[in-house]
């Protein structure tokens, strides 16, 4: 009996679902049919040029050669000559060093500021200034987990409470409190010994 129920409602459950996602695609459909039509704008017929007046002087001469035709008219850019300022003697233009150096400072005046974050999973060593620099090893899973411990526990963060239990007891010997020193070398007991 449990069995035929189960069976009954995980049959309604999928035929529910189907319909749903049947639903779905059809008003998907209508949605994707709208949003596809293309709709076509007519350009516009080119209005033919103007017709120039031709001058009667050359319809009054007939041994007078026919007028070269008028080169088609393009809708481009044409290069203008234009006549380069007067450079002054006096004025010195730059040469490539200053150019260089005024890109170094451009280029100093662009670079971020340096982060100064510690950041526990980056051992970098310094380039040598002879060009060589120093393999290093590959971050290692326990790199990564003391480098997490460090984020969150701090920069001082170890994975025992050991070495500084033994700062504490030692710090708490030279005249602190009776009562943190027990403290401390229970914890030492408990946890250390």
């Amino acid at each position: 009996m449990t069995t035929g129920i189960a069976l009954a409602l995980t049959i309604l459950v999928h035929a529910g679902l189907a319909w749903w996602l049947l639903g779905l695609g059809e008003t998907g459909s209508k949605a994707e049919s709208r949003a596809l039509a293309v709709v076509w704008i007519e350009r516009p017929a080119p209005t033919p040029p103007a017709a120039m007046d031709v001058p009667d002087v050359a319809i009054a001469r007939p041994d007078a050669p026919p007028p070269a035709p008028a080169p088609p008219r393009r809708d481009a850019l044409q290069a203008v000559e234009i006549d380069a300022a007067p450079v002054d003697a006096e004025t010195r233009l730059p040469t490539a060093t200053d150019l260089l150096a005024q890109a170094g400072q451009w280029a100093r005046d662009q670079a971020p500021a340096a982060d100064f974050a510690h950041d526990p999973l980056r051992r970098s060593v310094a380039p040598r200034t002879d060009g060589r620099f120093a393999m290093r090893r590959s971050i290692s899973p326990e790199d990564v987990v003391k480098g997490i411990g460090q984020l969150l526990g701090g920069a001082g963060y170890t994975e025992t409470p050991c070495p500084q239990i033994r700062r504490n007891i030692a710090n708490l010997g030279i005249g602190g409190d009776a009562e943190l020193a027990a403290e401390e070398i229970r914890r030492l007991q408990q946890h250390c010994l």
